[in-house]
């Protein structure tokens, strides 16, 4: 049975792509769906060896002459769930429903970043409005550092004009400039030795966790900054020894969760006490922004646990070292109300047995500012002795005052909605920066339905905007 409206193609559209899993680097099947739509539509498509789709659909009568448009969304989600739930993103298909007019997933996210995008071209490609050529691009891993994007190659492409469908959230406007970033990966084998004494279990919860870039300026709690300081605190006052500690999921989302485990031999309502004191201070500073925060204490067994520990000396270390890592805004704009400029999410930590692997996504308006909090993780990583690895890299996308498409979506959008349109700009890592390097000269505007809580289980999209938003694009390609 069909949720969404299936008299609307991109509704249509979009409820098809979430009958497909995608999580990144899991995009063939949903490449195999586009095959076989530009073949059931008579469309000329290329698909290369990472699942990047291009499909090209033919000027209408009296576009000939215009020159070609190129739109473009990623197909891959960010996979996350609730921990209750039981969803499986590699065979279930997405589990919509509608709530007051608003799309949301049982469970999970939903995948409005970036299938409303996905659908909206499907939907320009499908039907019979008047459009120039159209040079429609679906990429792949976006989500996990562009990669898709950085594969494509200048010949697939005759436009000098750019449509990205990745800006989903307020539905009111455009974006105008984007940051770049990277990731940073630390590494390294800890010592170990036998588990001996009671073994107790941390475990932070019900943030509200969020898109890296564009929540990085909320001042919201990170589960792993957080459990590191309840672990200090115990540790301060006993003989702690780490035994794991497991938070995180996704570079590019603030950790919501995270569990730790520990052996101390130290009294019990001494480590309680020391427990509660720093929850009670972590709550008190985060109250607003977080209501729903909560950190659990409680002992578990060996068998739950493992057997293993940190050496005294790995334990302190460490400690120590998850103590002082950085997280959150660094800089933000004195020109553009409200964006931050430079910012690091500690996003994942993974330590099991004799293995450390520690996660950093940076982004930044600069390269200059990128590269000053990459060294400043290099030197944490060489005073505790990790390998690092720096992966992802992607460039910035620059304001263009001179935009003509700009100026031409400014004017369709008065005509179509009766509002001013709103230029925003973002602090999240779009595709534009490589397009841009790749096709030099490209005139670029953003499009994407109002949406909220990308990136986590609460993501959701209005549909009333997500119908006006494809209205809106097809008026607008109509005057390109």
């Amino acid at each position: 049975m069909n949720v969404l409206d299936h008299r609307k193609p991109h509704q249509k559209y979009f409820e098809e792509i979430s009958r497909i899993p995608r999580g990144s680097r899991n995009e063939a099947a949903c490449a195999d769906y586009l095959e076989e739509f530009a073949k059931a539509h008579g469309l000329k498509y290329l698909r290369d060896a990472m699942h990047n789709v291009i499909i090209y659909k033919p000027a209408t009568s009296g576009y000939e002459n215009h020159e070609a448009v190129i739109l473009q969304a990623h197909t891959d989600m960010v996979c996350e769930k609730n921990v209750d739930c039981t969803h499986d993103f590699t065979k279930d298909p997405i589990d919509l429903y509608i709530e007051d007019g608003i799309l949301k997933a049982r469970g999970t996210t939903l995948g409005a970043d970036d299938g409303m995008g996905c659908a909206y071209m499907m939907a320009l490609l499908a039907g019979d409005g008047p459009h120039p050529a159209l040079e429609c691009v679906f990429t792949v891993q976006e989500e996990i550092g562009l990669y898709g994007a950085f594969a494509l190659k200048p010949e697939y492409f005759t436009g000098r004009r750019y449509i990205n469908l990745d800006f989903g959230g307020h539905g009111a406007g455009t974006c105008t400039t984007s940051a770049g970033g990277e990731m940073v990966t630390f590494k390294k084998p800890v010592k170990t030795e036998k588990a001996d004494g009671p073994v107790w279990r941390i475990f932070v919860t019900g943030l509200a966790g969020g898109h890296s870039g564009g929540c990085i300026g909320n001042e919201l709690g990170n589960s792993l900054k957080i459990c590191s300081r309840l672990i200090k605190a115990v540790a301060d006052g006993s003989d702690l020894r780490l035994m794991s500690m497991n938070g995180g999921d996704k570079d590019n989302a603030i950790p919501r969760e995270c569990e730790a485990m520990f052996v101390s031999n130290a009294k019990e309502a001494d480590i309680r006490a020391a427990f509660e004191e720093m929850a009670a201070k972590i709550k008190r500073e985060i109250e607003f922004q977080e209501p729903g925060f909560t950190a659990s204490l409680m002992p578990v067994s060996h068998d739950q646990a493992g057997e293993t520990v940190l050496t005294k000396e790995e334990t302190e270390s460490l400690v120590g070292l998850l103590y002082l890592l950085p997280h959150g805004l660094r800089h933000k704009s004195l020109q553009i109300k409200d964006l931050p400029t430079a910012s690091e999410n500690f996003a994942s930590i993974r330590l099991n047995g004799g293995n450390l692997k520690i996660q950093y996504s940076l982004r930044a308006e600069k390269v200059s500012l990128r590269d000053q909090m990459e060294q400043e993780l290099l030197l944490f990583a060489d005073l505790y002795h990790f390998e690092t690895e720096i992966a992802g890299r992607y460039p910035s996308w620059e304001y263009n005052p001179n935009s003509a498409m700009r100026n031409t979506l400014r004017r369709v959008f008065k005509e179509q909605r009766n509002l001013d349109m709103e230029e925003m700009a973002t602090h999240g890592g779009l595709e534009c920066g490589i397009f841009c390097d790749m096709l030099p000269g490209l005139d670029v505007v953003t499009l994407g339905a109002e949406a909220a809580g990308a990136h986590t289980p609460n993501e959701q999209m209005n549909l009333a905007s997500f119908d006006e938003m494809y209205d809106l694009l097809a008026a607008f390609v109509k005057e390109l």
